[in-house]
């Protein structure tokens, strides 16, 4: 199905302007001659350079009993409604066309992918490929070449979600944009062009599962979200799926706040709906809209209301629907609690200059007066005015300015309350002078050490990563069923034969996906 190019220090074509779609799928075993199936599929389509532009991912029924839960995680009720791979193959088809197709340890997807396409009477051949798993053993020099244990070598970061397609798909897009982006040395792309797609019927069937559902600091349902495929354009939800989802949004929103458990359930409900990032975050700015219109029928919004719908839009992770409120709360908000909190000022006449004074200490913070009482803090008028309020002031030892004096008195008072208790005003050009001083120095990337200092040949690859596997069957418990050599995850007994750039090419001019 694949004919398999390589990243090459040597000649090529630049990967950067390449599109790659990395593929990674779940099964219900691992090996697809025993009629085990393909029960989770994703694939995330991205440019060399790191530029993601489309993603596809879906559940799949196997049509045989649900076996490796332990490892994926889908159980039955996943399973119930979702796509046969009859359903999917033409859009998935689409998908892995016009691009080079990326996995770690192809050959293990490419056996699946051939058994289940072979069914249907779809022979695809000469499709480019690349194998991960291949590709670092070639250029790093690593005791483990697991795609976990990579992956936190050259992002420092663990994997989430390991064992859900999609998730195992993006983290290896970011692995081979840093090895395309960031190695020591340029590499190059020889192998196969890209073929397009075959002429096949698609039906836009999916049933994406999210992954690493948690609440996190940006909450369940921002999670929930972010773990569904980003598809542009996006399927049509199931409307029976899409209304039981929105009854059971409504009922988790009642109180105010999302659980645990209820995320669970929406979790299920938004893969029977055949939710993507798109149409599930459509449906939650309708919830949130349809709950501001009925919050603005009366034409006042209350301080409830407002914090019932700030909380519900926290929730639903859709802020900028009532952005517009919230800034206004919040300027309001700001300017009751600003700097100049406490203070009450007179104007006294009706001059631009004082009402211009007045209003920048009443968006501070400050309250306005009428009469002259123990609480005022500053009388504002022109020089020469005047008017018994002036008299009344002086009296009572308050403070009567200028305009001009005034703005100087309001500028202290905020620049001192903004401080706080501590700071004396001079903190920070002693700390700018300090970190002017220090030198910064920039950190490696700790997996480019581990850069060989020359590429392997296909012999030496054969012989450290091949051959000592050829002619020696895996031990297999008593009981148990064999393991096929090349499993899944990049075992160091994977058999990957690197075809030569004359039979690459030679393969990719035949036709790809004949029917």
């Amino acid at each position: 199905m694949f004919t398999q190019g390589r990243l090459t220090r040597g000649p090529g074509v630049d990967p950067r302007r390449m599109l790659f779609a990395v593929l990674d799928v779940e099964t219900t075993g691992l090996d697809a001659s025993r009629g085990h199936r393909v029960c989770e599929v994703a694939v995330v389509r991205m440019r060399g350079d790191g530029t993601v532009v489309g993603e596809y991912a879906t559940l799949v029924d196997p049509r045989r009993p649900l076996t490796g839960t332990e490892f994926h995680g889908i159980t039955p009720e996943w399973i119930t409604g979702v796509p046969t791979f009859a359903e999917i193959a033409g859009d998935l088809a689409v998908h892995l066309s016009d691009a080079v197709v990326v996995s770690h340890n192809l050959p293990f997807e490419e056996k699946f992918l051939e058994a289940e396409f072979g069914a249907l009477g779809m022979r695809p051949w000469g499709l480019p490929g690349l194998c991960t798993l291949q590709a670092l053993r070639t250029h790093l020099d690593r005791y483990a070449y697991r795609q976990p244990q990579l992956y936190q070598l050259m992002t420092g970061e663990w994997m989430r979600g390991q064992h859900h397609a999609l998730a195992d798909a993006r983290h290896l897009a970011r692995m081979l944009s840093l090895l395309i982006d960031a190695s020591p040395q340029p590499l190059s792309w020889a192998g196969p062009v890209p073929v397009p797609p075959p002429p096949v019927t698609r039906t836009g069937r999916i049933a994406p599962r999210t992954f690493d559902l948690r609440k996190g600091r940006e909450g369940w349902l921002a999670n929930l979200t972010s773990g569904l495929p980003d598809m542009n354009p996006s399927p049509r939800p199931h409307p029976q799926g899409a209304a039981a989802y929105r009854s059971m949004l409504g009922h988790a929103l009642g109180d105010g706040r999302i659980v645990g458990e209820e995320a669970q359930r929406l979790a299920l409900l938004a893969t029977r709906a055949a939710f993507t990032q798109s149409t599930i975050r459509g449906v939650h700015e309708q919830v949130l809209m349809e709950a501001r219109s009925r919050a603005e029928a009366d034409g006042v919004i209350t301080s409830t209301e407002l914090r019932e719908l700030e909380r519900a839009a926290g929730n639903l992770g859709v802020g900028h629907v009532i952005q517009d409120l919230l800034y206004v709360a919040d300027q309001e908000k700001a300017r009751k609690n600003g700097p100049l909190k406490g203070w009450r000022v007179i104007p006294v006449g009706e001059s631009a200059s004082v009402n211009a004074v007045v209003d920048h200490a009443v968006s501070h913070g400050a309250a306005v007066g009428v009469n002259v009482t123990k609480t005022v803090r500053l009388v504002i008028a022109e020089p020469g005015t005047d008017d018994p309020k002036i008299d009344r002031a002086r009296a009572a030892g308050i403070r009567v300015a200028a305009p001009a004096e005034a703005w100087d008195l309001l500028k202290a008072a905020i620049e001192k309350a903004e401080r706080g208790l501590f700071d004396d005003g001079a903190g920070a050009a002693v700390a700018a002078g300090v970190a002017a001083g220090l030198g910064t120095e920039a950190e490696g990337e700790p997996w480019q050490s581990f850069w060989r200092s020359r590429e392997l040949s296909d012999a030496e690859y054969h012989a450290r990563f091949v051959a000592p596997h050829e002619h020696r069957p895996p031990r297999v418990p008593a009981g148990a069923a064999p393991v096929p050599t090349g499993g899944r995850g990049g075992c160091a007994g994977a058999v990957l034969l690197l075809a030569s750039l004359g039979t690459a090419v030679a393969a990719a001019a035949s036709t790809a996906w004949p029917l």
